[in-house]
């Protein structure tokens, strides 16, 4: 003791009471229950303590109490926890509820994903189904997309050998080719033999389905394989026809779009072989008009030798010039507004490129393009192909609406307007 009170005089009461602090505060167990003599000697020496010794040790006392508290407290919930383990569970629902309450907010997919993972399939008898349940429950399916309650359906339809009406069986396809099951068209395909169905001709066997499938799964060749066998007997009615062709115009757009040079090579095969065997141009036009509007070289050049090369291509064209140029220039596709004139031109389809000048101004005109609408004034003049009074009214607004500085402006009873 003499050693820790060595800076200051014998038998000081603040050495010691230091001491005291520093012990009580590193174990406080021991300071906690004094003994009497200890007791006795605190408070006979408390009289010569000053006010900071008296505040600290009041600080002292009070964290040791407080950790005293926590540690007890902290030791009765866990023997607690261990002697009532059986009601963890329920503790852990009431919690896993609040957390639930407190976000009340969950992303759709998670849910569907949840249910679809408790509950596969809808468990269902479909042959308890009258025909127009069936046919409810099938289009209801496919409206809001439910593909693993959809698949279940028709598998069920499959394995029962039910079929939906005619309408809901060609939307069940549809569906079917955006999904890229093959498989289950070729199954239908399959039960519509056994019923001798009517739509297997029209469709002939599902072959455009069957195409838009193995295209979407990435089968280029075996799809149009597929679709060309089946072309010339789709194309013997209506809808067989109309549904072969859209097909047809999703790979080719497909085509283009990913400019993908050897299936391309392989479409105009395609094309021309059905233009030979059946003389429908619907194909080889659908080709032109995607590499008439490329941006390409290659594909311009493609365009080029199927118009020089069919006539009947360039009587379609010439036909539906107001058609064709309206959807350039939707696209913004000037460039090839101007060559499909000159095409026109070459071939003295006049008609038709007249047509295609007035439709080009309406377009520069509503973008206030004065100088362009000045070009095709120009052109139409010197082709002879003047464009109509409301035009000519239009234009003439347009110059004269044109901002001019004071150096080139001129009374408007000096301007006259010719042509």
């Amino acid at each position: 003791m003499a050693m820790l009170t060595r800076s200051t005089a014998p038998g000081s009461p603040k050495a010691l009471h230091r001491f005291q602090n520093c012990i009580a505060f590193l174990w406080p167990s021991l300071h906690s229950a004094p003994t009497q003599t200890q007791t006795h000697s605190l408070q006979r020496k408390s009289t010569q303590m000053d006010p900071i010794d008296c505040l600290t040790n009041e600080l002292v006392n009070r964290n040791s109490k407080k950790w005293d508290k926590l540690r007890y407290s902290f030791n009765k919930k866990t023997n607690k926890s261990e002697l009532n383990s059986g009601s963890f569970s329920e503790c852990n629902d009431i919690a896993s509820t609040s957390f639930g309450q407190n976000v009340k907010i969950l992303s759709k997919g998670v849910v569907s994903d949840l249910q679809s993972i408790r509950a596969p399939q809808l468990g269902l008898d479909i042959r308890s189904l009258s025909q127009a349940q069936l046919d409810n429950l099938l289009l209801s399916t496919v409206e809001i997309r439910n593909k693993p309650d959809f698949l279940y359906l028709i598998r069920e339809c499959v394995h029962h050998q039910q079929l939906p009406s005619d309408e809901v069986l060609v939307d069940c396809l549809k569906y079917l080719m955006q999904l890229c099951h093959f498989q289950q068209i070729e199954s239908l395909a399959d039960l519509c033999k056994l019923h001798a169905h009517p739509l297997l001709k029209v469709y002939a066997n599902f072959a455009p389905f069957k195409a838009m499938a193995i295209w979407r799964s990435g089968c280029a060749d075996i799809a149009l394989m597929t679709l060309h066998r089946g072309y010339s007997d789709c194309a013997g009615t209506d809808e067989g026809r109309r549904m072969a062709r859209y097909v047809f115009r999703i790979i080719i757009e497909d085509t283009l779009a990913l400019k993908s040079e050897a299936v391309l090579v392989s479409l105009l095969y395609v094309a021309r072989s059905i233009y030979t065997d059946l003389k429908d141009i619907f194909v080889v036009a659908c080709v032109w008009k995607q590499c008439f509007a490329s941006d390409w070289f290659c594909d311009q050049e493609s365009a080029a030798d199927l118009y020089e090369n069919y006539t009947e291509l360039q009587q379609l064209v010439a036909r539906r010039s107001s058609s064709l140029c309206s959807s350039f220039l939707r696209a913004n596709n000037v460039d090839a507004v101007h060559r499909l004139i000159e095409l026109f031109l070459e071939k003295e389809q006049r008609e038709a490129c007249a047509i295609c000048l007035s439709q080009l101004f309406n377009y520069q005109y509503l973008r206030n393009d004065l100088r362009a609408c000045a070009e095709v004034v120009k052109s139409c003049n010197a082709l002879d192909m003047p464009l109509n009074e409301i035009q000519n009214e239009q234009f003439l607004s347009l110059f004269l609406n044109q901002p001019a500085t004071a150096a080139t402006r001129k009374p408007i009873k000096e301007f006259q307007y010719k042509f």
